[in-house]
């Protein structure tokens, strides 16, 4: 069986007229946990992911970081990719190549194949540009892509000297620093797409966190968003299955 990876998944999903939606499984949500005091979501990630891809998603996100969101990466990593055949995006805060190598060897060991489907979170302002460049040749050598994660236009500076640019780029709307415990509010704009398209050219650049709704989707492919990255507003529904298909097609 042929795998494809988020990058592929995306361009597919475009190809098709729809909005290339990268649905997010997260444990737990610190801002809901601060406000509501919602609890660990302890459903099975496998059905998850089945649901999910049912409504048409391009790829499935899964947050791993343990102390703050609650992530179980060695029960939800293999129940994802065992469950769908779509591509997978691991996020924690992966600042060394130690913690690349415990994602990429936990893939491996279900399937070195499943390697192709695997995207890991790099967050620019994490790391220095040796770390950045050393996680990236690690993570492309074993077959997996990077997705680089911004804030601010001034984050992709490094990326002139980079080469080859990751085919992976995504514009967090919210705070990761703070948990993204701030106001779902879209920072994205068409001015800021084309600053970044200066440097990352035709790489894909995704738009995530703060989509609650179908406008806010527009919001993002409007302003130049390649694809739309959303978990809350999925794992707080009784039916993510139709909120996916309003995103996918709304357009």
């Amino acid at each position: 069986m042929k795998y494809i990876n988020l990058a592929e998944s995306i361009k597919n999903k475009k190809s098709l007229g729809v909005i290339p939606i990268i649905a997010e499984i997260k444990r737990l949500t610190p801002k809901l946990e601060k406000e509501n005091g919602t609890k660990k979501d302890m459903r099975d990630a496998g059905v998850l992911a089945k649901l999910y891809q049912k409504a048409g998603a391009a790829g499935i996100s899964l947050v791993t970081e343990k102390k703050y969101f609650g992530g179980q990466p060695e029960i939800d990593i293999p129940k994802i990719l065992e469950s769908v055949n779509l591509p997978l995006l691991i996020k924690d805060f992966i600042q060394e190549e130690q913690a690349a190598n415990y994602f990429l060897d936990l893939v491996s060991k279900i399937n070195k194949n499943y390697l192709r489907r695997i995207s890991l979170l790099l967050i620019t302002h994490h790391l220095q540009e040796t770390q950045l460049k050393k996680l990236i040749k690690l993570i492309n050598k074993k077959g997996a892509l990077v997705l680089i994660e911004i804030m601010e236009k001034e984050n992709l500076t490094v990326f002139k000297k980079i080469r080859p640019i990751p085919k992976l780029f995504n514009l967090n709307n919210k705070k990761i620093d703070n948990l993204e415990k701030g106001k779902n509010r879209l920072i994205i704009n068409k001015t800021f797409v084309q600053d970044c398209r200066k440097i990352i050219k035709d790489s894909i650049l995704i738009s995530s966190s703060a989509h609650q709704s179908v406008n806010d989707v527009k919001k993002s492919i409007q302003s130049g968003a390649d694809a739309i990255l959303a978990g809350s507003v999925f794992m707080q529904s009784k039916n993510p299955v139709k909120i996916i298909r309003n995103f996918v097609n709304a357009l």
